[in-house]
């Protein structure tokens, strides 16, 4: 339990960023865990004639301030995540030059990351944006667990108690993310709701009407059954995990009929909550693809923060 973590944090000096630097330093990390903030200085790409016109020096001056301006978002970040987390981090920054998305994905693989966090674009009835160009980049190609992260509605106690929603399917990949929240530090009185959707996606047409009714019922059933099952295991788990906390999590379960994904962020934004927890594809998932449709709609519309929990290469 509690194995230490290597956290990458990308920051651009943006508000969003600003709010992936407060929700990390809020979150408790295993004893051991590194952080390393990274920021990249994006070099707009600058047509060859207007670079042969403009002089060498204004060039140059242009640069450094880019690059000044990367330092700056990584000192302001480690500044803001200390005064939150104080020193139980150990904290390092690098600046890149170069694509965000490219850079940020390197280092994370480079360094042995477990999670990377980035911020995203608010979603809101004027602001119907899905999750910009670099975190969408990032949360489709790493190759670990990857958090979108969101600012907290509600503060809890001290602003560290966490309403963790648990999305599970009972597949390998909704496993991972069970055993991520089970292992996590969490702060008292902290609530994991464990959710698992019923979806039954066949629609009637010439083929199927000639099936019996018996074949829906049994294929119900066996949905429920398996819903039922991830969400038991699940909680099992969680209880085993927790065994050693000071003071357990507070735990709740249901199983839901409908879409995954609308099912999902519907029971985050009514339940409240903090974080959703769940894995990179599902149990109908094909690892071919970069992301699960589920958890890329999850990661674009959800009303919190998002951990996609990847299974950590070689398992």
């Amino acid at each position: 339990m509690n194995k230490a973590m290597k956290i990458l944090l990308a920051v651009d000096g943006s508000e969003a960023s600003l709010t992936a630097v407060e929700e990390a330093a809020r979150t408790p990390w295993p004893v051991g865990s590194m952080l390393r903030i990274v920021s990249v200085a994006d070099i707009p790409l600058t047509p060859q004639w207007r670079l042969a016109l403009m002089p060498s020096g204004e060039y140059k001056e242009w640069m450094r301030i880019i690059e000044e301006s990367s330092v700056e978002n990584t000192t302001k970040a480690m500044a803001r995540f200390g005064e939150i987390a104080g020193a139980q981090t150990e904290m390092t920054a690098k600046t890149f030059k170069g694509d965000p998305k490219i850079a940020i994905l390197d280092e994370a693989e480079h360094w042995g990351a477990d999670l990377i966090i980035v911020g995203t674009h608010s979603y809101n009835a004027l602001e119907r944006l899905l999750l910009g160009s670099v975190s969408r980049a990032v949360a489709s190609h790493a190759k670990c667990s990857v958090q979108i992260a969101r600012r907290r509605q509600a503060k809890g106690v001290d602003g560290k108690a966490m309403r963790i929603l648990l999305a599970v399917d009972g597949s390998e990949f909704g496993d991972a993310a069970v055993e991520e929240i089970a292992n996590r530090p969490w702060a008292p009185r902290s609530e994991v709701h464990v959710i698992s959707v019923i979806h039954l996606p066949f629609t009637p047409n010439p083929e199927t009407q000639s099936l019996p009714d018996s074949y829906y019922s049994q294929l119900e059933k066996a949905e429920r059954e398996r819903a039922g099952s991830a969400v038991n295991s699940a909680i099992s788990r969680l209880r085993e995990g927790g065994a050693s906390r000071e003071t357990p999590l507070t735990l709740t379960s249901e199983v839901i009929v409908g879409h995954p994904a609308e099912i999902i962020i519907e029971t985050a934004r009514k339940w409240g909550s903090d974080l959703i927890a769940l894995g990179s594809h599902g149990y109908r998932g094909f690892t071919r693809f970069l992301l699960g449709s589920v958890s890329y709609a999850v990661a674009s519309h959800a009303p919190s923060s998002v951990e996609i929990v990847r299974k950590p290469l070689g398992s």
